[in-house]
């Protein structure tokens, strides 16, 4: 599959900032005026999150015919009954995913249109992740493909041939040497050869796609580069938090894990960063983090981290770590979706981007379950939910 032809919230947002922003206003919402009825169609046609629920425990064949009734119904339509399973199915939503941001971005101004094609490789390096993952357990090609979602120029074929002529983790690096992410995973790989953890190849090559993501948001002007620095940027350090929490548990040294930061925001610079490595162990490290956003008055920051903690002492789980961090994201986007209703801004449009995204890989999980019969309990708990 390829990608289509077209390629944190303000926390102390108030009166006194917008004042000098009112003729900026203006001009943003005539800029937006084609895109914002479009991404408005496309927010209303989001799956209740109810009705995903709904769809966990049911047979395979009831999952499609009640998705055949969404926004995917011209996806799946085109899949032909003899065709119809878990692998085609997750690819149609994929193609859903990919069809609805493109119409977006071709609705959008060239800034904006940048930018949505820069996040729209995050999913080429998904497909990335997935064969390195199914490398490192070695599945045969055929199972492996099961697993992995191609998008970008990491079509179905390449990711087939990279997964058929590999032997090892190396040997994919090789592989893609031809493309940007070869120079990023060689740099990785030394680390992954003291390790034996695939942890340092992942998270090298979201810092890549996230600081050429971030390079375009800096390329916006006035409201609109404020609104996605810190929107973006609460993404972003929601994958520093992951390194950090991984990286403590391993045990990395802090002059091995520093170089896999990316301090792009405000509220976790690089300095905030090394003294949360320096932490005793995972609680304390977490502690530090929310000192940092308390002082910078990062409300949608605290509200994660608290979380976090509680789940940790709760649980004392990474994995669970990472759900709530999922969570975090989903939930300050549908805060932006209030927070910036009353003016048209790239606030909307990104907090639309995450919502669908999620949407989708809820309705992945619960398709790979009902495939795998996975037991109801386990496939809710993947389920990345408001509450």
């Amino acid at each position: 599959m390829f990608f289509p032809k077209s390629y944190v919230s303000l926390e102390r947002t108030n009166d006194s900032f917008l004042e000098p922003c009112q003729g900026f206003l203006k001009m943003s919402a005539w800029k937006y005026k084609k895109v914002m009825p479009r991404v408005l169609v496309s927010k209303l046609r989001l799956i209740l999150a109810k009705d995903i629920v709904n769809l966990v425990g049911s047979s395979p064949d009831r999952i499609y015919s009640q998705l055949a009734k969404t926004s995917y119904q011209k996806e799946i339509s085109e899949i032909s009954p003899q065709q119809l399973n878990s692998i085609s199915m997750e690819e149609a939503l994929l193609k859903n995913f990919l069809r609805t941001i493109d119409e977006i971005a071709r609705s959008s101004p060239k800034d904006i249109r940048a930018l949505l094609t820069r996040i729209l490789m995050k999913f080429e390096a998904s497909a990335l992740k997935a064969i390195l993952r199914t490398k490192s357990v070695g599945l045969e090609v055929d199972q492996a493909m099961r697993y992995i979602l191609p998008a970008g120029r990491l079509d179905a074929t390449r990711c087939a041939d990279i997964t058929r002529n590999s032997k090892s983790i190396g040997d994919v690096v090789k592989l893609v040497s031809d493309r940007e992410y070869g120079p990023v995973l060689k740099d990785a790989l030394q680390e992954y050869d003291k390790t034996g953890a695939l942890f340092p190849l992942e998270t090298a090559i979201d810092r890549y796609v996230y600081s050429r993501i971030m390079r375009a948001a800096k390329k916006l002007r006035g409201l609109d580069e404020k609104i996605a620095a810190t929107v973006l940027g609460l993404e972003i350090d929601s994958m520093n938090i992951r390194v950090l929490l991984r990286f403590k548990e391993a045990g990395v040294s802090q002059d091995r894990a520093t170089k896999y930061f990316l301090p792009v925001s405000d509220v976790f610079g690089q300095e905030v960063l090394n003294d949360a490595m320096q932490q005793r162990d995972v609680k304390s490290t977490i502690e530090r983090l929310l000192e940092a956003a308390k002082f910078n008055l990062a409300r949608d920051y605290q509200q994660l981290l608290k979380e976090l903690m509680r789940e940790y002492e709760a649980h004392k789980s990474l994995s669970r770590l990472e759900v709530v961090l999922d969570r975090g994201l989903l939930k300050t986007s549908l805060r932006m979706l209030k927070r910036y209703t009353s003016f048209f801004n790239i606030g909307f449009l990104l907090a639309f981007v995450n919502l669908k995204w999620f949407e989708m890989r809820n309705l992945r999980a619960i398709i790979r379950g009902a495939d795998e019969r996975i037991p109801s309990d386990k496939t809710r708990e993947l389920l990345i939910l408001p509450s």
